[in-house]
């Protein structure tokens, strides 16, 4: 014998007043959340975003005074998920923060 209990029957309640957002990317606005997780990737993406220029990886080393690895780690999730872009320059890598995303997620939230 089952004690639970079924809800009202849909037609019987009321609609949602907001319905599903067509133009809704949920698996990129879900990248873009899983990406920003971690607080120091949120950490990460403030500095590019407030930089005037890229901003070379080991620049980032010193600030945040973490290994090579695990920024290498971090700022991959980024890049996948479309907020950061990278530029090799010799032995370096230098990051910038891609607008294109950040008015995405901007708009999407706005």
């Amino acid at each position: 014998m089952s004690t639970s209990r079924a809800g009202p029957v849909a037609a019987s309640c009321c609609s949602p007043s907001a319905g599903l957002r067509t133009d809704l990317d949920a698996d990129a606005v879900a990248a873009v959340a899983a990406a920003l997780a971690s607080p120091l990737r949120v950490q990460i993406l403030d500095v590019l975003i407030r930089s005037d220029a890229e901003v070379c990886q080991c620049e980032l080393l010193a600030l945040f005074d973490i290994a090579q690895p695990s920024l290498s780690h971090h700022i991959g999730r980024l890049v996948a998920a479309g907020l950061v872009r990278v530029e090799r320059r010799h032995r370096w890598a230098w990051y910038s923060a891609d607008s294109t995303a950040l008015a995405g997620l901007t708009a999407w939230s706005g």
